[in-house]
């Protein structure tokens, strides 16, 4: 937790670098090295017209050349709140420093109301709500030169219903902190980084709080999203993107962990095991984790497609020689099609498809059974769809819906004349998000937004509830 009076001096830092239209951006030049493709969660095409070389006369950039990226085609399944492609080669408007040396700020407001309907919840005791949203990400990203860039950002957290300040205190988390290598069309990275073969295609008029409620962020975590410390490197080819990313640390490192199931002490998630032991306000280093991440991708003006494996193991307790790793993969594939039709107004239709399988090994957390694994692994199927309907640029209505079905494992011992046995609890999750945007100005977006999330368990009763979103957000 840090004070208030620091955010404050961190943003009036940002600000004070470069007033309100600094994202507006010149155009790269024809000599730029091809940028990685872009996610929300996906992949982006690149500028399919290369402006004039840097210091030749050309007319004024048109308002989708000054920020270039940004356009309905080329942010089509994506969100620009998660976009990992460097910044331009040649120096944006509003930037310190000269044409390939420079640095520029990054910030992400969002605000509104959220109202929560609590249709049915195991706590018939809890009560819906309104309240008020405030999320916050700011940092800088720039350029040392032709062949390198960065990018350091921070978010000031949206936490449940608010709680993520209190007299002057508020909830940080770090977010990208990546140094960029690139040039003959291949690319390494090394930091917090954004693997964007791991992000689902999504609704673009579903981000209005940033992708950070859990009707949308959810289903990217449970489908494998990989934000975290690593290092990747990838090569671009006329549209095709073959790349390659590792990460070995605590599964709190990455987002990846998020997809691992079974039991890992007193039944939590995997995710979830770290934070049950606290060292030295440190939460528990007693595990690993460990994920290789071959991928491969093609970017046409008509479609997009990308398959990944995510290789992983697990060690649950390296302070023991004794217990067993933990492995498993996820089998990952996305779809995108960008379709331009007319009926009596111009429309960009940009359906989509993803889906995710994972399976992994099961410790037995029986007493008395330590340092087993059970015969039956966990797996589960991440299915999500949606269609996005452009009307005035970015502007439009998006639906989206996504399924998160799984089957977790335990351990029955034998007793008398029963065998012992591993029964399944079947557990199935599904989104649905309704949404529409209208960009106020090139930089501001208001929003609305209806989401339902349920939730089916073996011998539980359903968890049922909705929500309603009236936000407005700035992107710079």
């Amino acid at each position: 937790m840090k004070r208030f009076p620091f955010t404050a001096t961190l943003c009036a830092l940002a600000l004070g670098a470069a007033p309100a239209a600094w994202a507006q951006q010149a155009p790269a030049t024809a000599e730029a090295p091809p940028a990685p493709q872009s996610a929300p969660a996906a992949d982006a095409p690149q500028a399919t017209e290369a402006s004039p070389a840097a210091g030749s006369e050309q007319a004024a950039p048109t308002k989708d050349e000054q920020k270039p990226g940004t356009t309905p085609e080329q942010m089509a399944g994506t969100s620009e709140v998660i976009d990992p492609r460097p910044p331009p080669v040649v120096r944006p408007r509003i930037a310190v420093g000269n044409e390939t040396f420079y640095v520029k700020p990054l910030l992400a407001l969002a605000g509104g109301i959220h109202v929560e309907n609590l249709i049915q919840t195991l706590n018939r005791s809890r009560e819906s709500r309104a309240t008020t949203l405030a999320l916050t990400r700011f940092g800088f990203e720039g350029r040392l030169g032709e062949y390198v860039s960065f990018r350091s950002e921070f978010e000031r957290n949206i936490r449940a219903h608010g709680s993520g300040v209190w007299e002057g205190t508020a909830s940080f988390s770090v977010r990208d902190q990546v140094i960029r290598l690139q040039r003959w069309g291949a690319t390494v990275e090394a930091g917090i980084i954004v693997d964007p073969a791991s992000v689902d295609y999504i609704s673009t008029h579903i981000a209005d709080t940033l992708l950070a409620d859990k009707y949308t962020r959810d289903p990217l975590l449970y489908s494998g999203f990989n934000r975290g410390q690593g290092a990747q490197a990838a090569y671009n080819w006329k549209g095709f993107r073959v790349g390659f990313g590792f990460t070995a640390a605590n599964p709190l490192s990455t987002s990846s962990s998020y997809q691992v199931g079974g039991t890992f002490g007193g039944g939590s998630r995997f995710w979830e095991r770290p934070l049950g032991n606290y060292r030295n306000g440190q939460p528990d280093d007693d595990l690993h984790f460990q994920v290789l991440s071959p991928s491969v991708g093609y970017t046409h003006e008509l479609f997009e497609v990308k398959a990944m494996a995510q290789v992983f193991d697990v060690n649950y307790q390296t302070s023991s020689r004794t217990d067993p790793l933990l492995r498993g993969n996820n089998l990952r594939g996305n779809v995108l099609l960008k379709l331009h039709t007319n009926v009596g107004i111009p429309l960009f239709i940009t359906p989509f498809f993803n889906i995710a399988r994972v399976q992994n090994d099961v410790a037995n957390s029986t007493p008395g059974f330590a340092d087993q694994l059970l015969s039956t692994k966990y797996t589960a199927t991440s299915l999500s769809a949606g269609v996005d309907f452009n009307v005035q640029g970015r502007s439009g209505v998006g639906v989206q819906f996504a399924r998160i079905a799984d089957r977790s494992p335990t351990y029955v011992a034998a007793t008398g004349d029963s065998p012992a046995s591993e029964p399944l609890t079947r557990t199935t999750q599904t989104y649905l998000n309704i949404g529409g945007t209208y960009w106020f100005t090139e930089d501001v977006a208001l929003g609305a937004r209806y989401a339902r999330y349920q939730k089916k368990q073996d011998l539980v009763e359903d968890e049922i509830d909705a929500s309603y979103f009236v936000t407005m957000r700035l992107l710079l």
